[in-house]
């Protein structure tokens, strides 16, 4: 026979008691926290996929801050964009409306004075920064002041060529802004050609056809009616111009006096201009029979604008601005409409963002969140299973063999 000792049944009730007192613990705490699990050994299975789920959550919640930031982005620079095409429409009408020799000086003074307006709104523009002071149109040199005004009718680029890029899925990134060299300063502008003249040192009469123009615009050559004799090559020049506007519309070409009194010949968006004459037609002309090819070259658009303002402001022609506006305003709508398509984009993936996001969380919530039906059923089993113990613990304690003994 074995002996137990009251001192083996008081441990093995303490002992018990304990534990069931920590079972009672853990229960309570899964319900005031309303989880299932609180660390791995409640089950290691399931720690183990919650790992992998927190992870992926947080994952995703970065794609959505990166959306959120790549949406602010692109929302200012489409705003700003929509600004600078109203800007650049405007340009466009008030060019064609100075572009007209019935205006007055006074006319042309306040169309080029409105035009300067929209050349210092669309400088303000081109160095918008977003609501975190960043400039848009920096490229990656965002905390830098964009554009500059170094010199009259000059603006320095100080960015660079880069697009950040933000990424909003796995295997998906957007850029959140576009350089504002490819959006201002390398824009193409028209295909023009100018011709020179010298004074004429022959100032009798031209007889109509001495002077053919050809302005590539595929109307063929134009020849010049005849030309009355000359005071001074002065007039000569002036006789010239209008000779050679009133043809304007067929050939494409436009004449004009620059300031130090010499006719220029200039096409716009043909291919050239080629000028034949008659024997000793140049002496009386100043003109140089030949061919010169129509040229383009890349211009900043806010030096468009200020060369329009300036050849307005001296009653000038103004095609070639005309030609160059319109292809500013062509290259702003294609970026403008590649922000938007952005924009769509990253509206479209948060929501495909925001689907994922819901479906792991409610995978997780399957494997970490309580069932509180079940967990308060079985806190009430051990808090009875508890108090039994104890209950029963006092009882035992209080035998004693000398309770019997008389």
């Amino acid at each position: 026979m074995s002996r137990i000792s009251s001192m083996i049944i008081s441990q093995r009730a303490v002992t018990a008691m304990l534990n069931q007192q920590a079972k009672t613990s853990q229960t309570q705490l899964q319900i005031s926290t309303g989880r299932r699990v609180l660390t791995p050994s409640d089950d290691p299975a399931s720690s183990a996929r919650l790992l992998d789920l927190n992870g992926a959550l947080e994952t995703v919640q970065q794609y959505q801050s990166n959306i959120e930031r790549a949406k602010s982005r692109l929302e200012t620079e489409e705003g700003v964009l929509d600004g600078m095409t109203n800007l650049l429409q405007r340009a466009s009408e008030l060019a064609i409306q100075g572009n007209n020799d019935t205006l007055s000086d006074n006319d042309t003074q306040a169309v080029a004075a409105e035009v300067r307006q929209i050349l210092d709104q669309f400088y303000a523009m081109a160095n918008t920064r977003d609501s975190n002071g960043e400039y848009i149109f920096a490229g990656y040199q965002s905390g830098d002041k964009p554009f500059t005004n170094p010199a009259i009718g000059s603006y320095s680029y100080q960015g660079d060529l880069g697009q950040r890029q933000l990424q909003i899925s796995a295997d998906r990134r957007v850029a959140d802004s576009d350089s504002g060299y490819d959006l201002f300063v390398d824009v193409r502008t028209a295909r023009v050609a100018s011709v020179s003249a010298i004074a004429a040192t022959d100032l009798t009469a031209l007889a109509d056809g001495e002077i053919t123009i050809d302005g590539g615009n595929g109307g063929g050559p134009v020849a010049l009616g005849s030309i009355a004799a000359a005071g001074s090559a002065g007039e000569r020049a002036q006789q010239l111009m209008d000779a050679i506007n009133s043809q304007h519309q067929r050939t494409g070409v436009r004449a004009s006096i620059n300031n130090s009194g010499t006719l220029q010949l200039t096409s716009v968006g043909g291919s050239g201009i080629d000028i034949a004459l008659a024997a000793g037609a140049a002496a009386r002309s100043g003109l140089t029979a030949g061919s010169v090819t129509a040229t383009d070259t890349p211009r900043n658009v806010m030096e468009t604008l200020y060369q329009l303002t300036t050849e307005l402001e001296n009653n000038r022609p103004v095609d070639r601005y005309i030609e160059d506006i319109r292809l500013a305003l062509e290259n702003l709508v294609t970026v403008h409409a590649d922000v938007g398509g952005r924009l769509n984009s990253v509206n479209q993936q948060y929501e495909v963002n925001a689907d994922l996001e819901l479906s792991l969380e409610s995978s997780k919530s399957t494997e970490e969140d309580l069932d509180y039906a079940e967990a308060i059923a079985r806190f009430e089993r051990q808090m009875t299973a508890l108090q039994a113990a104890q209950q029963s613990y006092v009882k035992i304690k209080e035998l004693s063999l000398f309770n019997y003994i008389r």
